[in-house]
């Protein structure tokens, strides 16, 4: 059985007082439990296209949906509290004088008990990693605390559906990675606007490529975001990881290098993509034996089908790590 649709675009328009056009005819859907990335060059409108959602702008034409309950002004109040965006620059949405504070105004503004309101906060701060921060200033934390702390504002009030403006913008490695596995983890509905395309390719399963408002792919992420040529013809590059895996191989069948090295690289270069779980979630692991075909393809029709694996909802599969080399090998994934 299908998941419901938890966000549906049809035929969406939005145009400015100025006559100019954004948002050009835009379709989609999501389902409840998926991960989206919304990817495109700057002003393309993800940025409308996400206020959209909960009604921080209202479409010129067409209609949005969540939940199967539209985007009107007489719908507010409950859309807003099934979608949740997390802005880009957190100091957006922090405006209170202790991190308690924030993380209790939306529970608040619901209207819940006292000891829910506190399990809430609680809850969240856990969720982000902000436990014990209850009374610091939120301007006297880091960038990064700050991003996490956006978050767990959101989370307090329990939207289904999160709604990410370039989530790793200015996040340090460590607390990147600890963004990434949370997204990874979440049940919640996810739509990722970001032009990290690395953490697209780690969380997403599909991708919207929105160029010029028009919405100009529509696929898996695992293909999407392989085609080289869509890509840049949307002013858009492969994810870091791809760009280093082309360089390698490049390397690999252009120089010259002793087989010690040659087979260094060849083992780096050999990745599988399995896929995972009910939302075929893909990720990669290293093999000890070289091959000496490409894997790096021009176009989403080449894609890497002869290597990816399903396990369907097998939870065995969707919970633990699916490795073929000693504990301390390390997946690409985590390089």
């Amino acid at each position: 059985m299908s998941a419901p649709i938890a966000i549906e675009v049809k035929n969406v328009f939005f145009t400015y007082p100025d006559g100019h056009d954004v948002l050009k005819d835009v379709s989609c859907s999501i389902k409840q439990g998926e991960k989206v990335a919304l990817i495109g060059p700057n002003g393309a409108g993800k940025s409308t296209f996400m206020s959209l959602l909960n009604g921080v702008a209202m479409a010129t034409e067409g209609q949005v949906f969540i939940d199967g309950k539209e985007v009107i002004r007489d719908n507010l109040i409950e859309i807003r509290r099934r979608v949740g965006i997390v802005f880009q620059d957190p100091d957006d949405q922090l405006f209170c004088p202790t991190v308690y504070d924030d993380v209790a105004f939306g529970p608040l503004n619901l209207g819940l008990a006292a000891e829910e309101i506190e399990a809430r906060i609680e809850e969240s701060l856990a969720l982000v990693g902000l436990e014990g921060f209850g009374e610091r200033s939120s301007y006297h934390l880091s960038f990064g605390e700050r991003k996490r702390l956006a978050l767990a504002t959101v989370l307090s009030y329990r939207p289904e559906i999160l709604v990410f403006d370039e989530p790793s913008t200015n996040m340090d490695p460590l607390n990147r990675r600890k963004l990434i596995e949370w997204l990874k983890q979440t049940d919640k509905t996810i739509l990722l606007c970001t032009h990290d395309l690395d953490i697209a390719l780690e969380v997403c399963s599909r991708c919207l490529v929105l160029t010029e408002g028009e919405i100009v792919a529509n696929g898996p992420a695992s293909e999407v975001l392989h085609d080289k040529q869509l890509l840049e013809s949307n002013n858009l590059e492969l994810p870091l990881a791809l760009i280093t895996h082309e360089i390698l191989h490049n390397i690999l069948h252009a120089e010259k290098m002793d087989e010690e090295h040659r087979s260094i690289i060849g083992d780096f270069l050999h990745t599988h993509r399995h896929a995972h779980g009910s939302d075929d979630h893909l990720h990669y692991h290293l093999h000890a034996h070289p091959h000496d075909h490409g894997h790096l393809h021009d176009h989403s029709t080449e894609s890497h089908s002869h290597h990816t694996h399903d396990h369907g909802d097998d939870p065995a599969h969707a919970s633990i790590p699916h490795t073929h080399e000693p504990a301390d090998q390390t997946t690409t994934d985590k390089k």
